[in-house]
């Protein structure tokens, strides 16, 4: 339980989601946490319970779109924690619609949160991490960087920019002992993949019926795979885009035979 003893660790979008379940699998491997979050309530809750259980937590006000929020942030991590090991960009927030119907405003907005603030978290993070020998850096991006998808573009655009940006980063700093990865998820059971269901013309059943393995995926199970990159076990691993799916992007489905056991 000491994968990660010693270092610390800030996520963005702390306060829900794939960033909730890796701050408690963070803080239990033995992390010092920030936890970065617009939601003021639900990010002070969960870093109270992770104090009555022991762990080093405080949390952070922090509108990931504004670099200023972003290096108060960090700097918040270095003044309490003595330093940077860990930077895991995950917060995000994406309006949607047919390119030609999408508002300026809902496209600048899409991107600022999840693209701009990925670089801003990088761009802020790297000198931290240099004062410390080296460090991991960890963005959430989605099987969707790969794909198109309808009505998503901002959200597409976005991640397949945090992909080619974590590469980037990977080949810049590599030699400094930074690594760079980025994480990309199918539909996980987020309040986000909630949203995304309440305007979807297929059922709960048939979006989980896509996967592999029949279901959705478990914040849990994205925080098993962002815990294995922050740790020294992934020394070698770095410019990558992990795909965590449950098996979505597996195949085409175009002839329609039914899943192997369906």
């Amino acid at each position: 339980m000491d994968r990660l003893k010693g270092k610390v660790a800030i996520v963005t979008g702390g306060a829900s989601g794939i960033g909730a379940a890796t701050l408690r699998r963070f803080a239990a491997e033995g992390a010092s946490v920030v936890c970065a979050d617009i939601n003021d309530a639900a990010g002070v809750e969960i870093v109270s319970k992770l104090g009555a259980d022991g762990a080093k937590a405080v949390f952070q006000h922090c509108d990931v779109s504004q670099l200023a929020d972003i290096e108060a942030t960090v700097e918040l991590a270095v003044k309490t924690y003595g330093g940077l090991d860990v930077m895991y960009n995950n917060a995000a927030w994406s309006g949607g619609g047919y390119v030609a119907q999408i508002e300026p405003e809902v496209w600048t907005r899409s991107l600022a949160v999840m693209l701009d603030s990925v670089f801003y978290g990088m761009r802020t993070a790297i000198p931290a991490m240099l004062e410390r020998g080296g460090g991991s850096i960890i963005s959430t991006a989605s099987v969707e960087g790969f794909f198109g998808e309808i009505m998503a573009a901002p959200y597409t655009t976005a991640k397949a920019a945090v992909i080619n940006l974590t590469r980037n980063v990977a080949i810049e700093y590599g030699r400094k002992r930074i690594r760079a990865n980025a994480v990309c998820p199918g539909a996980v059971e987020t309040p986000m993949l909630e949203r995304l269901l309440d305007v979807s013309p297929n059922s709960r059943e048939q979006v989980m019926a896509q996967h592999a393995i029949g279901r959705f995926i478990q914040p849990e199970e994205i925080a098993n795979v962002v815990l294995f990159l922050a740790s020294d076990e992934a020394s070698a691993i770095t410019g990558a885009a992990i795909v965590v799916d449950g098996g979505l992007t597996s195949g085409l489905h175009l002839a329609g035979f039914p899943p192997f056991g369906g």
